[in-house]
């Protein structure tokens, strides 16, 4: 006859290490919805809006927010992206990426537009999609124009991650902390309003 495992049952089973990864997970959520619940509702509502997007043509950093503070940072692929984060708790509340015209202006580029012999672009075809795929020293930058799917990363495997607004992912390391990488979906409908007019026109077929 069968007898359904408890809980408890699971748990006594369950080895140390195991049990203290599950509490610490734990730990880390009830802080966080203690946190998220303790501030007045615009400010909780600012993680699930659309990220504020600003492009900065002098330094050609571009900046992606949720307007919440951003006291704590971590950079990866040699800092060309940099992660920013509450006081409070770990979590993104910002993104900005420096050198951004050396990847955005080739992938918003039309696909007649004719690519330069030294442009970093490789392009792939799989069931009718075109995939851009750019590696720019440590960072790896993919787009797909069949789904507007935008990825930066430094290449390693993502495991969990956090929504910094609607339409923005922070993806983490087996840590669960270190980021390695950041999805923007649907990237050229959000980014291009933002970026130079000049670029507007040869990727205006995108939004």
């Amino acid at each position: 006859m069968y007898k359904p495992t408890t809980f408890t049952e699971m748990w006594t089973r369950m080895p140390e290490v195991e049990r203290r990864k599950v509490e610490e997970l734990t730990e880390k959520l009830e802080a966080e919805i203690k946190f998220w619940d303790s501030l007045p509702e615009p400010e909780r509502n600012k993680r699930l809006e659309k990220p504020k997007i600003v492009y900065d043509s002098d330094s050609d950093t571009l900046w992606l927010k949720n307007g919440r503070p951003m006291p704590r940072r971590i950079g990866f692929a040699n800092n060309r992206v940099t992660v920013f984060f509450e006081a409070e708790i770990w979590y993104p509340s910002a993104v900005k990426i420096s050198g951004a015209s050396e990847f955005l202006r080739p992938i918003f580029n039309s696909d007649d537009a004719p690519m330069p012999p030294e442009s970093p672009v490789v392009w792939r075809k799989e069931n009718g999609a075109v995939e851009q795929v750019l590696h720019l020293g440590e960072l790896e930058i993919r787009y797909i124009k069949l789904s507007d799917h935008l990825w930066i990363g430094n290449g390693n495997q993502p495991v969990e991650g956090s929504e910094i607004a609607e339409d923005l992912l922070v993806s983490y390391g087996e840590d669960d902390i270190t980021p390695v990488g950041i999805m923007l979906m649907p990237a050229a409908r959000l980014l291009i309003p933002a970026l130079p007019p000049e670029w507007v026109s040869a990727a205006s077929s995108l939004i």
